[in-house]
């Protein structure tokens, strides 16, 4: 596919918008448009800055399986691919005189990111990226990514309106046609009954930005 591409570029923000808008077909139609994407974000960057922002030098953007790494992930939603979701960069010590820097997210993010894994305590996602500019989030959960999104657009701005509020789902890979909307509270603390836990992921995944919060799947059957 690589010989077929034909490199536009552009300098400024309303010449992409144009270039985009004539051209979406490309991205949303056939099997290419993923793979136009990511070449994007990666050319955006430049391959040498990709580069510099992993952690180790030999980490990739497309890991096992062909799953994308954290690395690409962040890319897509930061314009950086370093390689973890916490704040700004942290220096580890081995005591020998040897410093170990891993990169996370260094500023607000557009669009955001909750994870299972920080349920489990495998990580730990940043405000940078729990709390974006826009009520939007990349949900990574059970091996596949899915959106959470609020048409409130001022959720994040007012914390008044976090007592409670909807967000919307959506999950290609399952093909999802019917509208699920989920009703979280944040006045109530949700009950927790770990010895019969059959708590849904995406709930685990929302009390990770909003601790005990009570949540409401209005009437669709919860996703196990």
């Amino acid at each position: 596919i690589s010989s077929q591409l034909i490199l536009h570029s552009a300098t400024r923000y309303e010449d992409l918008i144009v270039f985009l808008q004539q051209n979406i077909q490309q991205f949303e139609i056939g099997p290419c448009g993923c793979i136009l994407l990511t070449v994007s974000v990666i050319l955006s960057r430049s391959i040498n800055l990709v580069r510099n922002d992993f952690d180790v030098l030999t980490n990739r953007l497309i890991g096992s399986h062909g799953y994308c790494t954290q690395e690409l992930v962040n890319l897509l939603l930061t314009g950086k691919a370093v390689s973890n979701v916490f704040n700004n960069v942290i220096e580890l010590d081995s005591g020998n005189g040897n410093i170990t820097i891993l990169k996370g997210v260094t500023s607000r993010s557009d669009i955001g990111l909750l994870s299972l894994f920080e349920h489990y305590d495998v990580c730990q996602v940043g405000c940078y990226l729990k709390t974006p500019k826009y009520p939007i989030w990349l949900v990574c959960s059970e091996s596949h990514f899915s959106v959470l999104f609020c048409l409130e657009k001022d959720l994040l701005g007012d914390w008044k309106t976090e007592r409670r509020f909807d967000l919307y789902y959506y999950d290609g890979l399952a093909n999802q046609e019917e509208e699920i909307r989920l009703t979280v509270d944040t006045t109530q603390m949700c009950a927790e009954d770990k010895e019969n836990d059959l708590t849904p992921p995406l709930e685990h995944c929302i009390r990770t930005r909003w601790q005990g919060a009570v949540i409401d799947w209005n009437g669709t059957d919860p996703i196990l």
